[in-house]
């Protein structure tokens, strides 16, 4: 397997250390049967919309998760009313995309913050336009990279391509040009947030009692060596959801989303 994203179940008293709760499934770790199940990990959902919705009420309840810094050292703070984590009784799963929506709200919020205080910036397509009337104005020609650091030069452009909450969207690169959806919107806030807002695929879950269960179905006991493994994979053979299986959690089994490399 390469990156993907897993649902780590932790029982309760997993919740002062989470870290260490998540340490025996390290592939370079002391796990007693050396059944690792990443090489590289990193707690990530409540800054981009992978995470959960936290239940009203509970946004700055210190037990909820949120993600670590990025590999670069960045800080990767939870947009409001997300988080990466937490007590299965805080997370929301009543609106399967509520996540997303907030996290995209964050980013129109964030533009309008930004906007206010950098000059207006230039969308890519005068930059463009620049180059068709000199085809000097820039090093390499179009779309090269003398254009594209041109553009994201800009006071305003820089930091918000730069924030967790833009989403991943927007940072233009060859072969690949694609300007942040929020460039130019004419809409409503409202209106941005349906257009950005997804339903969240479901993701591998481990589970509390150490079973990594795939989305078709398949699953995989942490605790013992994969061929001679003598317990029954867990029902029911066809997998319900994710999520749904998440919401039906006990309300104190602690949640962690991981982004790993398996």
């Amino acid at each position: 397997m390469a990156g993907l994203t897993v649902t780590v179940c932790l029982p309760p008293g997993a919740a002062d250390d989470i870290d260490g709760a998540l340490a025996p499934f390290d592939q370079d770790s002391d796990n007693p049967v050396d059944r690792g199940m990443w090489d590289s990990r990193r707690i990530h959902g409540g800054s981009n919309g992978h995470g959960f919705a936290v239940v009203r009420g509970y946004e700055d309840d210190p037990r909820l998760v949120h993600d670590e810094p990025t590999y670069d050292g960045l800080p990767a703070p939870s947009a409001p009313g997300a988080c990466a984590g937490g007590p299965r009784a805080l997370l929301d799963f009543s609106r399967p995309q509520a996540a997303s929506e907030r996290v995209a709200a964050a980013s129109w919020d964030l533009w309008q913050q930004l906007s206010a205080v950098h000059p207006p910036a230039l969308p890519l397509s005068v930059f463009e336009d620049r180059w068709e009337k000199d085809p000097h104005a820039f090093p390499g020609g179009p779309w090269a990279d003398g254009m594209l650091a041109a553009y994201r030069a800009q006071p305003l452009i820089k930091a918000y391509i730069h924030h967790p909450w833009s989403l991943g969207l927007g940072y233009p690169d060859t072969p690949i040009l694609a300007e942040h959806p929020i460039i130019g919107f004419r809409g409503s806030r409202a209106a941005y947030i349906r257009k950005l807002s997804w339903i969240p695929q479901d993701t591998d879950v481990l589970t509390v009692d150490g079973w990594w269960r795939e989305s078709d179905g398949s699953a995989l006991h942490a605790y013992c060596d994969p061929k001679s493994c003598p317990h029954e994979p867990p029902g029911p053979s066809v997998w319900p959801g994710s999520e749904a299986y998440l919401s039906q959690l006990p309300h104190d089994t602690i949640l962690v989303r991981v982004h790993c490399h398996c």
